[in-house]
């Protein structure tokens, strides 16, 4: 099932996903890069930990919307479908 894109319901968004997955892929490339050190890597994989906690704990506050089992499904099948090419 598509869901309608929220800017073709003149939805606004008061924030900006694009940039908040921007630093998390920094984050983690930070981490992994060869030169950082492994304090400087376990302080960074450290705040992506407390990110995900704390990304966990607001989804369990939020209701479950009517499309969301579908969608979730969808997500999943994808996810598995792409683990499934990369190892051919």
């Amino acid at each position: 099932m598509m869901l309608p894109d929220r800017r073709e319901m003149g939805y606004k968004k008061s924030y900006d996903i694009d940039a908040a997955h921007m630093h998390i892929r920094r984050a983690g490339s930070e981490c992994r890069h060869p030169s950082t050190d492994g304090f400087v890597a376990w302080s960074v994989k450290q705040d992506l930990w407390q990110l995900k906690w704390s990304i966990d704990a607001l989804l369990r506050e939020l209701p479950t919307f009517g499309p969301e089992p579908e969608w979730l499904r969808e997500q999943e099948q994808k996810k598995i479908i792409k683990i499934l090419k990369d190892e051919m």
